[in-house]
């Protein structure tokens, strides 16, 4: 159940990222705020996902397989190829 709930925490925070990225990097206005509510949206799910963990497991735990998460995607990507349709 904790790796499921983190991955899906993990979706989340990357989307947020990414909107994030989007909304800093354009000179029109409305759609810079209009990707930063996405952001906000998203960083909401993520915060969500992770204390929805923390209310089932010790939080010790949920942090400790977070960072293990986090180390094996940094070893995916770093296993990856750079290509121009990827996104992350």
């Amino acid at each position: 159940m904790l790796d499921k709930i983190l991955i899906c925490a993990l979706i989340e925070a990357r989307s947020c990222e990414r909107f994030k990225r989007l909304s800093e990097g354009l000179d029109d206005e409305y759609l810079s705020q209009f990707y930063r509510r996405f952001m906000e949206s998203e960083a909401g799910h993520y915060r969500t996902f992770i204390d929805l963990a923390r209310q089932y497991l010790p939080e010790e735990k949920v942090w400790q397989r977070w960072e293990e998460w986090l180390q094996y995607e940094a070893g995916v990507m770093l296993s990856l190829d750079v290509r121009g349709d990827r996104m992350h």
